[in-house]
């Protein structure tokens, strides 16, 4: 079944804008504090029209494949067998399972289903007010940001692999592929819910970054449009508590949950985000990507500041 026509983040109540730095730290704030008992990841792209997918999401729709679970597991499964032969993960012995080595290479930029998210908003703003590129001619384009929010207070959650003690049988019958799977089966079995990822050994970036990922199974039929590949948990709040929920500060109307939101950031706010972002929150590039690819892509970008 074909995922629901994509207009824009604001057309199907999924969605807000704000038009200045105050709305976006206030609305951040709201999500927060909407309930004591919820849990949110965040993530920012600085380019509102990008859709909410996996990398490998995007790769198999480019192709103009029919994205469904069983090519996305085919492809995955070749990614894996792939990865091994060249000899990744030999190091880790056991340590080195399936949810391990995809969480590795969606980090170095290989197609994945796997979503990279964070538990610190500031940090999902960054990327969502991050400056583009500069094109051949040194111009950089301008275009809104959108920063997400996801409740994942009700989804399972792994570790890339399991310390010693903490073994279920899943994984000790199948120590390589058996947790994966059994997230999978899990996903599956819950008509699509995702899941949390979190790197058992995570480097200084996902440190940095307080980083973890987000899977699911695919499914069968998307319910918000613009997120591909897995699904909210819960129905969309609607364009008037979206409203309600950055303009007052409690009472009724406002959304009793909110399992996910987009806040689309004009450029004109963007700009004026990117200073007390980095002088107050100290998000900054080399602070979230303390690496040498971080200082090679700052380097290109002429951007070390």
């Amino acid at each position: 079944m074909k995922p629901p026509a994509f207009d824009n983040w604001l057309a199907h109540g999924w969605g807000i804008q704000v038009s200045t730095t105050h709305q976006v730290l206030k609305i951040i704030s709201r999500i927060a504090l909407l309930a004591n008992d919820r849990t949110y990841a965040w993530r920012g792209q600085n380019d509102s029209t990008y859709l909410f997918n996996s990398s490998l999401y995007r790769r198999l729709a480019a192709q103009g494949d029919d994205v469904t679970e069983e090519v996305m597991r085919k492809e995955e499964l070749e990614v894996l067998e792939e990865a091994r032969r060249w000899g990744l993960g030999r190091d880790l012995g056991a340590s080195a399972t399936d949810l391990h080595l995809l969480a590795v290479l969606q980090h170095h930029g290989v197609p994945t289903r796997l979503i990279d998210v964070t538990s610190d908003p500031m940090t999902a703003l960054w990327f969502a007010t991050e400056e583009h590129r500069p094109d051949e001619k040194g111009n950089i384009k301008r275009s809104p940001g959108v920063l997400f929010a996801v409740d994942v207070t009700q989804t399972h959650w792994y570790e890339t692999f399991q310390h010693s003690g903490a073994k279920t049988y899943a994984t000790a019958g199948d120590p390589i592929a058996g947790p994966y799977k059994q997230a999978l089966k899990e996903s599956q079995s819950s008509n699509g819910a995702f899941f949390r990822v979190f790197p058992a050994l995570p480097d200084e970036r996902m440190k940095a970054q307080q980083g973890f990922l987000l899977g699911s199974t695919v499914p069968k039929k998307h319910n918000a449009p613009g997120v591909l590949g897995l699904n909210p948990i819960g129905p969309g709040p609607g364009e008037e508590k979206l409203k309600k929920l950055l303009n007052t500060e409690a009472g009724p109307g406002r959304p009793v949950n909110l399992p996910f939101c987009a806040i689309v950031i004009p450029p004109d706010v963007k700009d004026k985000l990117r200073d007390p972002l980095k002088r107050t929150y100290n998000r900054r590039r080399r602070v979230l990507f303390p690496d040498v690819d971080g200082f090679r892509d700052a380097f290109l970008r002429k951007q070390l500041d």
